[in-house]
C-alpha cells in the first residue's frame, strides 16, 4: 500500500544528493558541483557551475550531461515527498532549447508532477541567465521503492 503522509522532506534531499555524489560512480564524476537552494514538498530548485568536463566539442554544455542533470533532479523531486529509494527510470525525454557556456551557472527547477503507487511523473527545467535551456519529463517506477527503510513517506 502506498503511504499517504507526504512530508517537506529538505533533509532528505540533501541526503539523496549526498548519496549521488559518494556513493554512485558516474553522478559522483560528473556532478560533484550540484547544490540544492531550495526543497519544497514536491519542489526542489538546484544549481551547477558549467565547468570545462561538461562541454562537447564545440564548448557548450553537453547534451548528455543535461540528460543526467533531468535524471538525477527527477529524483530529488521525489526525495522531497520523503523517498530515500527513488524508483528506476522507465522513460526520460528531453527539449534541447539553447546551450549553456563554461562559467555559467545552470539552475534546475524539478517538481513532482504525481507520485502514484507504482509509478512517479517528474518534469524538470534548466535555465541560465534568464534563458531557457532546456526542459525534459523524467518518468519512474516506484512501486518496490516504498519498501526502503530510509524513507520518510508514510512516517509521523
Amino acid at each position: 500500500m502506498i503511504p499517504t503522509t507526504v512530508l517537506r522532506s529538505p533533509g532528505m534531499v540533501q541526503k539523496v544528493l549526498k548519496s549521488f555524489q559518494t556513493e554512485g560512480g558516474y553522478d559522483k564524476l560528473v556532478l560533484p558541483g550540484l547544490r540544492v537552494i531550495d526543497s519544497q514538498d514536491g519542489r526542489v530548485r538546484a544549481e551547477f557551475t558549467v565547468e570545462k568536463q561538461h562541454l562537447n566539442r564545440l564548448q557548450s554544455v553537453h547534451g548528455g550531461l543535461l540528460a543526467t542533470v533531468i535524471d538525477v533532479g527527477g529524483s530529488l523531486a521525489l526525495a522531497s515527498k520523503g523517498l530515500y529509494a527513488t524508483g528506476v527510470s522507465t522513460d526520460i525525454n528531453i527539449s534541447y532549447i539553447s546551450g549553456a557556456k563554461e562559467g555559467q551557472v545552470v539552475t534546475i527547477d524539478c517538481k513532482c508532477d504525481k507520485l502514484g503507487k507504482t509509478l512517479a511523473f517528474t518534469s524538470v527545467e534548466l535555465t541560465s541567465n534568464g534563458r531557457l535551456v532546456a526542459t525534459g519529463r523524467h518518468n519512474k517506477f516506484v512501486a518496490q521503492a516504498y519498501a526502503h527503510p530510509e524513507n520518510e513517506i508514510g512516517k509521523k
